[in-house]
């Protein structure tokens, strides 16, 4: 079921995260976000993120499982400095110490931490689609180019975003990266014929594998507890497996809900990812 944890899957995962985030990067860029342009400059086998103060992503990522030393953080420092922001990075828990002290050393701190959780998608996909309670089955359909169920998915994603103290705006432009992504597939979840869920899969090949990657998922609070999350999760892995994935992997906050829906569908831990911000 979950996946045991080896430096070849951790390099994998991470080339993954890094993977995504420049096509959403290239999706924000696509769709008109400026103030400032979205970028992601490369550095070494990952990239420093940069997509605005009110934005999600600004960090480094993907670069830490190389050996950072001093000359290399101080060009971290600089570049997230020129653009008025706070430099920060996501480590691996696999980083070498070397990396960490010199991260330490320039005066970084943790900030947040969240788990990655990945599972051999062979080992799942014959899980059959199972009823919420009361014997009501959540349905799950693929957004495609339907602009009525990419209005709905939307609108549970800013749901999830205003209470977290986001903003429409940014949760909007978001979802709009995530549309136009290649390679990426958005789904809806409803409940009796009300939108209640939603959920993204990414599937990135890279020498020869297909890993497939689980995100902006999000649930109405009406319909917690219902298996919504669930639903679509066991959906995805389907959908992976169908695009000829072997490993599908997700982040989740560490002992959230979603980290434990995610175990319940056979995920297991294979590191965690702290972001350090210079103090």
């Amino acid at each position: 079921m979950g996946t045991v944890p080896t430096i070849d899957t951790i390099r994998r995962l991470e080339a993954v995260q890094v993977a995504v985030v420049r096509t959403l990067v290239d999706g924000l860029v696509a769709t008109g976000c400026t103030e400032p342009v979205p970028t992601a400059v490369p550095l070494g086998s990952g990239c420093l993120v940069v997509t605005g103060p009110r934005r999600y992503v600004n960090r480094a990522v993907g670069v830490t499982l190389e050996e950072l030393g001093p000359v290399d953080v101080e060009a971290i420092v600089r570049h997230y400095a020129d653009a008025g922001l706070t430099p920060a990075v996501e480590v691996s828990s696999w980083a070498p110490a070397t990396t960490v002290a010199a991260l330490g050393a320039a005066g970084f701190v943790p900030a947040w931490c969240r788990s990655v959780l990945a599972v051999d998608v062979r080992d799942v996909v014959a899980d059959p689609p199972s009823p919420g309670p009361g014997g009501r089955s959540v349905e799950v359909v693929a957004v495609g180019d339907d602009t009525a169920l990419a209005a709905c998915a939307a609108d549970v994603m800013v749901d999830e975003t205003l209470r977290a103290g986001g903003d429409r705006t940014t949760s909007d432009e978001f979802m709009a990266a995530d549309f136009s992504s290649p390679g990426a597939t958005q789904l809806l979840a409803t409940l009796d014929g009300e939108p209640v869920g939603c959920g993204s899969l990414w599937v990135v090949e890279d020498a020869g594998t297909r890993t497939g990657w689980l995100g902006a998922a999000a649930t109405v609070p009406s319909a917690r507890g219902r298996g919504v999350q669930t639903a679509l999760v066991r959906h995805r892995l389907r959908l992976a497996a169908a695009a000829g994935c072997d490993l599908a992997a997700a982040t989740a906050s560490v002992g959230s809900t979603s980290s434990r829906v995610l175990s319940r569908c056979g995920f297991g831990l294979v590191q965690d990812q702290w972001v350090v911000q210079r103090a």
